[in-house]
């Protein structure tokens, strides 16, 4: 994190609360010119320090669920470990795939529009690869809140992106599925560009992009770090709540460590998932012993896992995997 100064964090920061803040108003928020502005997010993607910009998409209104499958694996040597992976990362219905280190070996989220999809999805794997699972657990996701990065600047806004796990049926066009995918994949991209990659005038696509933003299909345009070029810590906890009604004081909680970017409600084994971004396990032991002492009695059990390397996020459903 030393490489980064505090100009380079600022507009990080800044960046994440609206991807799409053009570079102007983002020069005058700093107080920087636009050229120094277009310089610094330039080279913080040839650095690798940002991977990209997304659009925070509200899928469940489109009629999309989350679930959350947590794998440990047997008898298994790192090629089948590897063969395993890949047969998910490819899998349509994988939204995200991440390697741990902790109770489990493997976390996946499965994008699936109902129970019946879930169950294919599950007996399909097992049936090829369920002799190496040694422990597999699946947990419905209720909510996911997206927080903005405070965990390099300690800016003062707090933002929280939440899309809700009630289902909707929200009409899209093929205009409104090629603009998600667009901006999911870059979501600073000009509006030119968008409306020449969509075949549509740039007006229709300005007037498509605030539509689906005033319905609460796009909820925000954030950031996507590369969190091992950074130099944090990336752990994941998984909590079991005595009182399960008490998840949004533990996401609060978290919130105010300014280290905590996704929080996830959950219902089964689990009753939240923390993702937090830290210095070291110092900073670790002490939020934890933090938790302990605010929470004490109100959570049975939690377990944390260190996040070894991320294979897939694919925030649209509309998205074709390579």
């Amino acid at each position: 994190m030393q490489e980064l100064d505090l100009i380079d964090r600022r507009i990080l920061y800044e960046l994440d609360l609206n991807a799409r803040i053009s570079a102007s108003q983002l020069a005058r928020k700093i107080k920087k010119s636009k050229e120094t502005v277009n310089f610094r997010v330039n080279r913080l993607l040839s650095q690798g320090y940002l991977k990209g910009f997304y659009s925070v998409l509200n899928t469940s209104k489109m009629g999309w669920y989350y679930y959350k499958l947590y794998l440990k694996f047997k008898n298994s040597t790192p090629a089948k470990e590897q063969e395993i992976l890949g047969y998910l990362s490819t899998h349509k219905h994988i939204a995200y795939l991440a390697s741990v280190e902790g109770n489990y070996d493997c976390l996946a989220l499965v994008m699936i529009r109902g129970p019946e999809e879930m169950v294919s999805v599950v007996d399909a794997f097992m049936g090829k690869y369920g002799s190496y699972v040694q422990e597999k657990e699946i947990v419905t996701v209720l909510a996911a809140h997206r927080l903005n990065q405070r965990f390099l600047y300690p800016g003062e806004q707090a933002s929280d992106t939440t899309y809700p796990v009630k289902l909707g049926a929200y009409p899209l066009d093929e205009t409104d599925k090629r603009i998600l995918n667009i901006t999911n994949a870059n979501a600073r991209m000009p509006l030119t560009e968008i409306a020449s990659k969509v075949g549509a005038d740039a007006k229709v696509v300005k007037y498509r992009l605030r539509k689906l933003e005033r319905d609460g299909i796009i909820l925000g345009y954030v950031t996507s770090l590369n969190f091992d070029r950074i130099g944090t810590q990336f752990t994941q906890l998984n909590i079991s709540l005595t009182d399960p009604t008490r998840r949004r004081a533990v996401i609060e909680f978290f919130s105010g460590t300014r280290k905590c970017l996704f929080a996830v409600e959950l219902l089964g084994k689990y009753d939240l998932t923390i993702e937090l971004h830290l210095e070291n396990n110092q900073e670790l032991k002490s939020i934890m012993n933090q938790f302990r002492e605010t929470f004490a009695g109100s959570y049975q059990d939690y377990d944390i896992c260190a996040i070894n390397k991320e294979h897939v996020m694919v925030w649209s459903p509309f998205l074709e995997k390579n």
